[in-house]
């Protein structure tokens, strides 16, 4: 494609030395020349067709389908972990209750986007982080147990 606009002056500015010397007609250059504006016409309107601009355009679509279903896995997701939140509450047997005199030993802390702060105590770490996850939960929070943080105190 770059070597064609060569080739093109070469024929235009190299005719009139191949006419004399080869005695060639002005009609014969004439005709090459009309021949080389025809395939400069179609080298340029081969230039103008975007084939890709269709295969972009199905990608957009595409890209936008999937961002579509990964928001809605995202909300399955997140019932489902409200689900299994609710069924294990339900399976827990009840709580043990300490005698007034003791204080809870362990305190944990976990921050969330959707449930903001949040802390809990308990007499035992896992029973502060069982309040703090039933807490998160009953604020709507996305809640994991690798995001708390407990201290013995």
């Amino acid at each position: 494609m770059r070597s064609l606009p060569l080739l093109v002056s070469l024929i235009l500015f190299s005719g009139p030395l191949m006419a004399h010397g080869n005695h060639q007609t002005s009609e014969d250059l004439r005709e090459i020349k009309r021949e080389i504006v025809k395939l400069r016409k179609e080298v340029h309107s081969l230039g103008d067709v975007r084939p890709a601009t269709d295969e972009v355009r199905q990608l957009k679509k595409e890209v936008s389908r999937l961002r579509k279903d990964i928001r809605s896995m995202q909300d399955l997701i997140l019932q489902l972990q409200t689900m299994v939140e609710e069924q294990s509450n339900q399976a827990q047997p009840e709580v043990v209750h300490h005698p007034v005199k003791e204080r809870p030993k362990w305190a944990c802390y976990m921050k969330d986007m959707r449930a903001g702060g949040m802390h809990s105590k308990g007499f035992t770490r896992v029973e502060a982080k069982g309040k703090l996850l039933e807490t998160c939960s009953e604020r709507g929070g996305v809640c994991f147990e690798n995001k708390i943080t407990c201290s013995n105190e």
